[in-house]
């Protein structure tokens, strides 16, 4: 999709159901920019701690932080939040985050012993300390700047079907958002989470599992993408990501390097998808998400996904707006 640079003025709040309508409406675009977004974001999850649980619940750490900041009416930039990243949480214990995360009492009090171990949180008592050292593995450059870019593209088709009176590029949400950074990034971690946790239920609890088939799902979404094939959103456009007749897999090694996940594991969890059909080995060893149980539930949650994050996108949008 090209897009000419449009300037005039009027930054306008828009509603969840606009989004969610413009989104369907331009799916074969914006879609792939989430693809790519959550890809990117699993990359660095496991990149920064080689462990998606221990991620995520640093991740739920910081957005109960930013919560707790917004409930008090305090909105820090991003520059100001990172001049001292570390903060306690006084409310927060292992079976809140057991029970928030989807894990037993068991693994989370296991991870957490890892995270101390490592620097990153400090437990007394009652108190979790996210240290400084958390802050270098989470300020969220990278984030800010992939989902700034989707907010780039809704804000260009909005203004293209005449929603608005002005399209704002990239550099103005990553501004926008940097600025009022721990009020947005509340909203947007309540919603990645939820959304992980939506696909770790679908996989027993298994975020690697989660991780290689969404390396496969990424891989093939990027051969419907070369092909310039639309396929309407609802009704065929996961059969054209299953089914694209040009499209190469992925052999064990690829999916090792793309992931960071040890070859071993890689292929463990492989052999495992392989039994229960979800997956397909052709004649080289490459490796195809099939239509299969597992790929129908995950079409369900998609279809879903679009609604909340058209809701999260709306929350944001408008707060930009407001500002």
């Amino acid at each position: 999709m090209e897009k000419k640079n449009i300037n005039l003025s009027g930054p306008t709040k828009i509603s969840h159901n606009k989004i969610y309508n413009l989104y369907c409406d331009n799916y074969d675009s914006l879609h792939y920019l989430f693809v790519e977004f959550q890809f990117a974001w699993f990359q660095q999850a496991y990149q920064a701690l080689g462990d998606l649980d221990k991620y995520n619940i640093l991740v739920y750490l910081y957005k109960e932080n930013f919560v707790e900041l917004n409930e008090i009416f305090k909105v820090k930039s991003l520059n100001e939040f990172y001049i001292n990243p570390s903060f306690n949480l006084e409310k927060i214990n292992i079976i809140k985050i057991a029970k928030s995360l989807i894990m037993s009492k068991e693994t989370a009090r296991r991870k957490i012993l890892e995270l101390e171990k490592e620097g990153i949180l400090i437990k007394n008592k009652k108190t979790i300390t996210v240290t400084l050292k958390a802050g270098l593995l989470q300020k969220p450059e990278s984030t800010i700047n992939s989902f700034s870019k989707i907010l780039d593209y809704i804000s260009y088709f909005l203004y293209k079907e005449k929603k608005v009176k002005k399209y704002y590029e990239r550099e103005f949400f990553i501004k926008k958002i940097k600025e009022r950074f721990t009020q947005i990034l509340a909203i947007f971690l309540e919603y990645q989470i939820q959304y992980l946790l939506k696909r770790k239920k679908l996989a027993n609890n298994d975020l690697e599992i989660i991780f290689i088939i969404g390396t496969l799902f990424y891989n093939q979404v990027m051969f419907l993408k070369k092909s310039k094939k639309n396929p309407h959103y609802k009704n065929e456009w996961v059969d054209s990501v299953l089914n694209i007749g040009d499209k190469k897999g992925l052999n064990a090694m690829t999916i090792s390097d793309l992931t960071g996940i040890p070859r071993p594991t890689v292929i463990r969890k492989l052999i495992k998808l392989l039994k229960q059909k979800d997956i397909y080995k052709d004649e080289n060893n490459l490796y195809y998400l099939v239509k299969g149980k597992f790929s129908a539930n995950l079409n369900k949650h998609r279809l879903n996904n679009i609604k909340e994050l058209s809701s999260t996108i709306s929350r944001i949008n408008n707060i930009i707006f407001s500002s």
